[in-house]
């Protein structure tokens, strides 16, 4: 009977260890599940965070690439605009030079040798009218070539700035250089002397080089401009 009573002791004890080492493992079980609970918890709300962190920063880039896009555009349409009117102003003066000035110098010439003084005198009169009509076209071309310059002055480089300083000094020397020769071309002087022209042709065609030059200077800093954006 003791013998019983010993071995139900035993398997008692035995129990009662088993049973305490399970709640103890189950308690830690439980635990840990709570731990891992509570890291997903925290790793979804990390992802969360990461993920609206993501998208505005996506937003923002492209916002910031609309945003240069634009800005790219702009300033590309200005220097295109530019460039249209240097071309059209080198036009004309080609024109006046090459198409106007021929017939309006002939016709001159025509009137001024009759041997009548009324003739002549009109013909000086319709001479000078018609040059100041020239030099009046050449200045508005001009006029809008400065302004479209300065335009470019608001989102040029201090590079291109200087740039467009030599462009506009240039551009003016040789639109006055233009006008002498026509001055000189009606002149009784050149009549007896055609020669005498040269000087003013050989500097003509330097302040060409030099204009042609500056502009070429000019479209590359433009080209490096435009890629910084």
């Amino acid at each position: 009977m003791e013998y019983i009573v010993v071995l139900v002791s035993f398997l008692l004890g035995i129990a009662a260890g088993y049973f305490a080492a399970y709640g103890k493992e189950k308690g830690k079980n439980r635990a840990l599940k709570e731990d891992i609970e509570n890291l997903e918890e925290q790793k979804q709300q990390v992802q969360v965070k990461y993920t609206k962190e993501i998208e505005e920063l996506k937003k923002n880039n492209v916002l910031d690439v609309e945003l240069r896009k634009h800005k790219y555009g702009e300033k590309k349409n200005q220097f295109a605009k530019f460039f249209t009117l240097l071309d059209k102003f080198h036009a004309k003066s080609n024109e006046i030079f090459i198409e106007r000035f021929g017939p309006i110098h002939s016709k001159f010439m025509k009137n001024y040798l009759v041997d009548d003084a009324s003739t002549q005198n009109e013909a000086i009169a319709e001479f000078n009218q018609g040059m100041m009509a020239l030099f009046g076209e050449l200045h508005q071309e001009h006029l809008k070539l400065t302004t479209e310059t300065n335009s470019i002055r608001l989102i040029s480089s201090s590079v291109l700035d200087g740039l467009l300083d030599q462009l506009t000094a240039n551009v003016g020397e040789a639109t006055n250089t233009a006008q002498e020769m026509l001055r000189m071309m009606a002149s009784p002087e050149f009549w007896a002397d055609q020669t005498m022209l040269s000087p003013l042709q050989e500097k003509a065609e330097e302040q060409g080089r030099e204009i042609i030059s500056i502009r070429d200077n000019i479209r590359k800093q433009m080209k490096v401009e435009l890629d910084l954006i």
